[in-house]
């Protein structure tokens, strides 16, 4: 009985194929902000299931891997994207949302810097492509659902003035940040109550043309005390 033996007895006995089990995967999500849209980045399958259809990257994960280097090294082998800043969306698991297997997927989103990027598909990517999200196609698996949660978490993060740093690079405008907004958020925004309120994390004033200067003690103190985001 398992009572009479060590744990190290118990370990090197125990057979962990006695049990079947879900396989694990995991895929990004990576946003990118450019042209004043949001995009999304998305692999064309090579292979069965969903050949020729739009997902994610991603993949399954190794053994003695973390679901997050899994995520980082298929992002990497299927679109030459180099991404190590993943934050865990959750895991998705219906039994039904892969056909070969039950398949449970841990999702990460992740955003590209501004700029150019430039991908390179290959492993099981015959393609790799940026889409705004308004117009994704459609996608295999329930990669669909996902990208619903996905844009719901990044409206809630974007309540933090410093994550929706990471869209903009060095030099942005307050045209360029209402843009970014409201691309999250869906909806046209009032620019100058935007810029009033913005100007609680600012250095100066700002403007719809000239360069935001932010302060990191200002954006610090301002997320400290959030109750109702200033976009309401």
């Amino acid at each position: 009985m398992t009572e009479e033996l060590s744990e190290g007895e118990f370990l090197r006995a125990y057979d962990p194929n006695q049990f079947a089990r879900p396989c694990l995967a995991a895929d990004a999500i990576v946003f990118h902000f450019a042209d004043g849209q949001i995009n999304i980045l998305l692999i064309q399958r090579r292979n069965h299931p969903f050949r020729g259809h739009w997902v994610f990257p991603g993949g399954f994960v190794e053994v003695y891997e973390e679901p997050v280097e899994a995520a980082r090294r298929e992002l990497r082998e299927e679109t030459g994207l180099a991404l190590d800043d993943l934050f865990e969306l959750g895991a998705f698991g219906r039994p039904d949302r892969d056909p070969r297997y039950h398949v449970v997927s841990v999702a990460f989103i992740g955003i590209a810097a501004a700029g150019k990027q430039d991908l390179q598909p290959d492993d099981d990517a015959q393609n790799a492509a940026w889409y705004r999200v308004s117009k994704a196609p459609p996608l295999g698996f329930d990669h669909e659902d996902i990208l619903d949660a996905a844009l719901t978490r990044l409206r809630r993060e974007m309540v933090r003035p410093s994550f929706a740093l990471r869209f903009l690079g060095r030099s942005f405008t307050g045209a360029d940040i209402i843009a970014l907004y409201q691309q999250v958020f869906g909806r046209k925004l009032d620019a100058q109550r935007f810029l009033r309120r913005l100007s609680s994390v600012c250095t100066v004033k700002p403007t719809l043309t000239a360069p935001v200067r932010m302060s990191r003690q200002k954006m610090r103190r301002f997320e400290a005390h959030l109750g109702q985001w200033w976009l309401v």
